[in-house]
């Protein structure tokens, strides 16, 4: 039986709300999607959508983690999580994977997978 495999590849770069406004960036991520889309080619691939998606660091608690540099939301600052209303875009369920819940121990702001268990946040609490 046939089956498609879907792959998902995420990243990230950090940017200002002036670099937005201003399209800086988008020359950069052109010509990265053109080499992407070379490379998927290479490996018998198709580059079918790409997209980006800003988070307002400040508003939503979201950071990276003072450990290892992963994508959190401080759900100590931000026990909401994401507010799907004013992102348009369910980050839930789609971006879950990239920004992880966090919180802050001992004067760090931590990943779920760098917070001690007994902590609310910690992944296996």
């Amino acid at each position: 039986m046939k089956q498609f495999a879907i792959r998902r590849l995420y990243s990230y770069f950090e940017t200002t709300s002036e670099d937005i406004d201003s399209s800086s960036f988008d020359q950069n991520l052109e010509a990265l999607d053109a080499e992407i889309k070379l490379l998927l080619e290479k490996y018998g691939l198709k580059l079918i959508n790409q997209d980006t998606r800003f988070v307002p660091m400040a508003k939503l608690s979201a950071k990276k983690c003072d450990r290892c540099d992963n994508l959190m939301i401080n759900r100590d600052k931000n026990p909401a999580g994401f507010n799907r209303e004013q992102l348009w875009v369910d980050l839930d369920s789609d971006y879950n994977f990239v920004i992880w819940d966090g919180g802050t121990h001992e004067g760090e702001e931590l990943c779920m997978e760098c917070l001690p268990i007994e902590h609310r946040w910690g992944y296996f609490s």
